[in-house]
């Protein structure tokens, strides 16, 4: 077994190796399925922070925005440090009101030497991506793997 990763490793010692020149010279890969980049509707958000407390790597805080929102009296939105998020979709999924959804937009603008060039403010998410994208998880299309057990009467 040990003799087997050994040859493995020489195999691979002598081949030229690949490195892909993103955002440059080549396209981002992107499939139907890829989480990138989320959407915040803020004028279905509610304030209740589940996304926040739902997100597993602590990327999300909560921001006091001013402006007129009748279904979020307190006025608090989510805003997403990418440079922490792990685009699991937890939040969305934990969202009561679909306020977040996720497209595949890849981001190039996140290959940066200042890491305060990834936090994204409520504001900021409110706007769409301005280039081509496509919502790729959202309450609508997130199903629950199991449904619940029928109520006993």
């Amino acid at each position: 077994m040990v003799l087997k990763a050994v040859l493995l490793g020489f195999k691979y010692l002598f081949k030229k190796p690949y490195t892909r020149m993103y955002p440059y010279k080549e396209e981002a890969y992107v499939t139907s399925k890829t989480r990138a980049r989320h959407i915040l509707y803020m004028d279905r958000c509610i304030g209740c922070r589940a996304c926040q407390l739902a997100c597993p790597a602590d990327a999300i805080k909560m921001y006091h925005v001013e402006g007129d929102y009748p279904k979020n009296r307190k006025k608090i939105f989510p805003g997403i440090d990418y440079s922490r998020c792990t685009y699991c979709g937890l939040c969305v999924e934990a969202c009561p009101v679909n306020a977040l959804a996720m497209t595949n937009y890849t981001m190039e603008h996140l290959i940066t030497e200042d890491k305060a060039t990834t936090l994204y403010t409520p504001e900021m998410l409110a706007k769409p991506p301005e280039g081509k994208y496509v919502i790729t998880l959202s309450k609508d299309t997130w199903k629950p793997p199991l449904t619940p057990p029928p109520k006993k009467k």
